[in-house]
């Protein structure tokens, strides 16, 4: 159906056989109904607190990664310092990704304490 709809006129303008046909608002109604539905608003899904379910500590559930991932340490050695680096990179992406990890070393923050502004 073509059909021109005016929301500041309250008009709907559309195609009939015999020419173009109209249906006209009526103001007051759609005030009425905008008060409505402003007063309405969040009222439907409210619980009254009664009926809340009570639940323990909850821990939010962590996401899993889409790839196995290998860990590669930053230094030899250094077990605390780790990248963790998606498996399904090819041998030669893999190995110019950890060669720009470890030559750009210096960017990277192992404790809060050590980022600046970050008050722990």
């Amino acid at each position: 159906m073509e059909a021109i709809v005016s929301t500041r006129h309250l008009l709907v303008k559309f195609p009939t056989k015999i020419g173009v046909g109209e249906v006209r608002g009526d103001q007051q109604v759609v005030r009425q109904c905008y008060k409505t539905a402003i007063m309405d608003k969040g009222k439907q899904n409210a619980l009254p607190i009664a009926n809340a379910e009570q639940r323990g500590e909850v821990e939010p559930e962590r996401p899993q990664p889409v790839e196995d991932v290998v860990q590669v340490p930053l230094e030899e050695g250094n077990a605390e310092k780790v990248f963790q680096v998606g498996s399904q990179f090819g041998e030669v992406e893999k190995e110019e990704l950890i060669t720009f990890l470890k030559n750009n070393r210096d960017v990277f923050v192992w404790l809060a304490e050590k980022v600046p502004e970050i008050n722990t």
